[in-house]
C-alpha cells in the first residue's frame, strides 16, 4: 500500500503562503490536499509557493490539481509559483505538460520568494 501524503505545512512570509508537500500526490489524496488549500489560502494572500522539492510521486490526478490551483488563484489575482528541483522526476513531466502557462516553475523556495518581489513578475 502506498503512503498518502507523507505530510504538508504551511507558513506566511510578508503576504505569500509557502506551502510544503511531501510524499505521493495522486488520486487517492488529491482531494485531500484540494481541501486544505481551500481552508489555508485567505483571500488577502498575494501568492501561494508551493513547495514540491519533497514530494516522490505525481500523477494524473496531482498535475490535474495543480492546474486547477493555478487557474483558481489566478482568477482571483494571485500568483502561483511552484519550486520543483532540476533532478526531481516530476519536472519533466510538469514541462511537457505546459505547466508553466498557469504557473512557473522555480528550482528552490527562496528563488521562487525572490521572484515574487518584483513587480513584473505579478503581472
Amino acid at each position: 500500500m502506498r503512503d498518502r501524503i507523507a505530510g504538508f505545512d504551511f507558513d506566511e512570509r510578508d503576504g505569500v503562503v509557502v506551502a510544503r508537500v511531501g510524499g505521493e500526490i495522486d488520486s487517492s489524496n488529491a482531494s485531500e490536499l484540494r481541501l486544505a488549500f481551500s481552508e489555508r489560502l485567505p483571500s488577502a494572500t498575494d501568492a501561494l509557493v508551493l513547495d514540491l522539492s519533497h514530494v516522490t510521486y505525481l500523477d494524473s490526478a496531482g498535475i490535474q490539481l495543480l492546474f486547477e490551483l493555478g487557474k483558481r488563484l489566478g482568477a482571483r489575482r494571485q500568483m502561483l509559483r511552484l519550486v520543483v528541483p532540476k533532478d526531481a522526476p516530476m519536472r519533466r513531466v510538469l514541462e511537457l505538460c505546459d505547466m508553466a502557462s498557469v504557473a512557473p516553475l522555480d528550482l528552490e523556495l527562496e528563488g521562487s520568494l525572490k521572484a515574487l518581489e518584483d513587480p513584473e513578475s505579478r503581472l
